[in-house]
């Protein structure tokens, strides 16, 4: 837990680029009375893990929650993504929060 807390902390003081992020990266809001739940997949093909993140977000993008989780397995793109829409769906069942919508950035074909 410490070493996660230490590489959180190292990425956290990293300078952040002045570039304008592209269009397709722009966090749109949810509808009025929703919540935004975005999910993301990360691979480390070196040693078969999948890394997924979560956030949710209320209609005014305001913070509420965030987890991330660990899978140790080899898959796909899609199949990470998919394992990641399914760990925010168990997620945000077990806090009873909706009307959520869910964001996915997957950009494989």
């Amino acid at each position: 837990m410490l070493q996660e807390w230490n590489t959180v902390r190292n990425i956290a003081a990293t300078p952040v680029s002045n570039q304008q992020p592209d269009a397709a990266c722009i966090w749109r809001k949810p509808s009025a009375g929703h919540v935004k739940c975005n999910v993301d997949a990360s691979f480390l093909r070196h040693n078969n893990k999948v890394g997924i993140c979560i956030c949710i977000r209320d209609d005014q993008g305001a913070f509420i929650l965030a987890k991330t989780e660990w899978f140790s397995l080899k898959s796909e793109v899609h199949t990470g993504e998919a394992l990641g829409l399914l760990a925010a769906l168990n997620w945000v069942h077990e806090l009873n929060l909706g009307p959520v919508e869910f964001e996915l950035d997957s950009k494989s074909g």
